[in-house]
């Protein structure tokens, strides 16, 4: 069977991990061929990664949806011709079934596939998005011929906008539990990632792209209100900033400055996040939106004992005092009493990140994420 899969954003981020992580989980038994298809710009560092893995892809030119003026013009006036574009590829790679993936603003495959006559799944994964965009998609739904979830909130979000009669699947994202494992030796590798100066502190740490979306206002708040009660904590969030977030990040900055958060460390994108994983005493994601959040999976496989807002389905895996705590989207506050709960207690702390990484590799790893994909491709096909 051959897959293409397509995604219209190439900077490294959630759905890219999610798509390689994949992608590199069929087994040669599944005999599955799948090429990956993204645009050329912002793209090195998930070339870099799908090289690495050795994932067959193509490259093409298209334009994202964004803010930027510039690009968003681009989008517009470049539309119809980056559809035809990929209709060509698709004609030319002739696969089985086109697997659009990254979210519901991801127009392009989904068009494209129907006019090159290819059964197309479309992937949601998140649970907010502009009126405009729920309503083109909306729309578009009725031109794919299935869906696949990446969170139970996903499916309650986009379910009533959907004119499709494809089926349906909820499939999270999934974590390579083998490679996410604090029982490898990181020693060769630790002082790379700058976390070995943290050695007499509690690092409280989150691994994000610095977006608004993320709630990075609130876990500066947290830290603020965690040093009042709490003494040598370090905090540390980990991802890299992008031209277009450079002005967010400065106020981010301006406001630590404001609130005395001295002991906070933005250490930038980095290829490999185990090692910090691995020096973090606590997970905390402050995020304001999610569904099935990879990272929040990847710290739970690392053993680590969670404390996040209620975003998509990590209330599901997160459970309250057995692998972490879940907080309401915004409270500051809430976040910090369960930090430093965590931080005075190390038996607590490990207790809940061994129970983590049980429920992450029960439900969460990459093999359960691949059957279950497997089961869409061959349902969507007319092959069960």
């Amino acid at each position: 069977m051959k897959i293409l899969s397509v995604l219209e954003e190439g900077k490294l981020s959630g759905p890219q991990i999610y798509l390689a992580n994949l992608v590199s989980g069929y087994d040669k038994s599944d005999d599955i061929d799948n090429v990956i298809i993204f645009p050329i710009a912002n793209s090195e560092r998930f070339k870099d990664l799908i090289t690495y893995r050795s994932i067959e892809y193509v490259r093409l030119p298209i334009t994202r949806i964004t803010k930027e003026i510039l690009v968003a013009l681009r989008y517009i006036l470049a539309f119809w011709l980056e559809i035809v574009i990929l209709r060509n590829q698709f004609k030319k790679q002739k696969p089985d079934l086109v697997y659009v993936a990254g979210g519901s603003w991801q127009f392009k495959g989904v068009i494209a596939a129907k006019l090159a006559s290819f059964p197309v799944i479309w992937h949601l994964n998140d649970t907010g998005m502009p009126r405009f965009i729920r309503f083109v998609f909306g729309f578009l739904s009725k031109y794919s011929d299935g869906f696949v979830f990446a969170s139970e909130r996903s499916k309650s979000y986009y379910g009533p906008l959907i004119r499709s009669y494809g089926p349906q699947f909820v499939i999270p994202s999934s974590v390579d539990t083998e490679w996410f494992n604090p029982n490898l030796d990181f020693s060769l590798v630790i002082k790379k990632a700058r976390v070995d100066a943290c050695l007499d502190h509690i690092v409280i740490g989150m691994v994000a792209n610095i977006s608004r979306v993320k709630g990075l206002e609130t876990f500066i708040r947290m830290a603020a209100e965690a040093n009042v009660n709490q003494k040598n904590l370090k905090f540390v969030v980990v991802g890299p900033i992008f031209p277009n977030q450079q002005n967010y990040y400065d106020s981010l900055c301006d406001l630590a400055s404001e609130l005395g958060v001295t002991n906070i460390e933005f250490v930038g994108g980095h290829e490999d996040v185990r090692p910090l994983l691995k020096r973090f005493d606590i997970y905390v994601c402050s995020s304001n939106a999610e569904s099935s959040p990879i990272s929040v999976w990847e710290a739970m496989a690392m053993e680590l004992p969670i404390v996040s807002t209620d975003v998509g389905d990590v209330p599901l895996y997160v459970k309250e005092g057995k692998t972490g705590y879940i907080v309401p989207v915004g409270d500051h506050e809430a976040l910090a009493g369960f930090v430093c709960k965590l931080s005075a207690d190390e038996a607590l702390r490990e207790r809940l990140g061994k129970s983590g990484r049980v429920k992450v590799s029960e439900e969460l790893d990459i093999k359960a994420c691949v059957e279950k994909h497997l089961e869409a491709y061959h349902t969507v096909l007319g092959e069960n």
